[in-house]
């Protein structure tokens, strides 16, 4: 345990920041959201609101590090874990994915998806809350990729490695697993999507879908082919490339 931690002290540390930091604002961001019933329900199960965030946080920062630590041992078996450096050909399809997937995060909704949903087309009327921007940058964009690509899906290209028989990783096997992630990833928004927006259509859940899954299969790629590191400047960048077109121009 103690060489764990030695070999991997700063990957700990990094973990540990965004784990309290992305779990503390998440947490405050979903107070704001729920409405007064539902936030009387989890006072009634918890105690108090303090409660929650403090247990919010608590679960974020686990999530980082036991899933962060699982993840990098699994990614460096598969033969893809990196450390934080940079090439222009990965820089490149980092600006692409982030300045298209950005601004397509934002207005697929107002242009397309707005059409179909009264509370989708609602919602941007409200610009978003400095709690919501940093929690997207720092939950969304770190802890989700930590949780949905460097941990599950290496943990699926693993799996499929060890069925298949395969002496080494090959591509085919980790684009399998992105998809699979990718898909996990999408599904895991339906909760959030369900309770948000009303009523649900086939429309709705397509949505879900094509935007989440979208991007998941976009950090997927970056994960697999550039580091982990690309696939979360990626996912924070397309949040604050679609948050700014929503302040400024929505």
């Amino acid at each position: 345990m103690r060489e764990l931690i030695k070999d991997n002290l700063k990957f700990l540390i990094f973990l540990a920041i965004f784990g309290l930091v992305g779990g503390y604002f998440t947490a405050l961001y979903s107070v704001q959201i729920l409405t007064q019933e539902m936030l009387d329900e989890v006072i009634a199960q918890v105690g108090s609101v303090d409660v929650l965030i403090v247990i919010t946080t608590l679960q974020s920062l686990s999530y980082a590090i036991i899933l962060g630590i699982i993840g990098k041992i699994l990614a460096k078996k598969i033969g893809v874990w990196r450390n934080v450096t940079f090439n222009k050909k990965g820089n490149i399809e980092l600006i692409f994915v982030t300045l298209v997937g950005g601004a397509a995060f934002i207005l697929l909704d107002v242009v397309i998806f707005g059409n179909f949903s009264e509370v989708i087309k609602d919602s941007y009327a409200i610009k978003p809350t400095f709690e919501y921007i940093i929690a997207s940058v720092t939950y969304g964009a770190v802890i989700e990729e930590i949780m949905l690509r460097l941990f599950f899906m290496s943990l699926i290209a693993f799996i499929i490695q060890k069925i298949a028989k395969k002496d080494e990783m090959n591509d085919r096997i980790l684009m399998i697993a992105n998809v699979i992630a990718a898909l996990l990833f999408a599904a895991w928004h339906l909760p959030a999507t369900i309770m948000s927006i009303s009523p649900i259509t086939p429309m709705i859940i397509f949505r879900c879908f094509l935007l989440n899954g979208g991007f998941g299969l976009m950090f997927g790629r970056l994960y697999r082919k550039y580091g982990i590191h690309y696939a979360m400047l990626a996912h924070g960048g397309v949040h604050i490339i679609s948050k700014l077109i929503w302040i400024l121009f929505i």
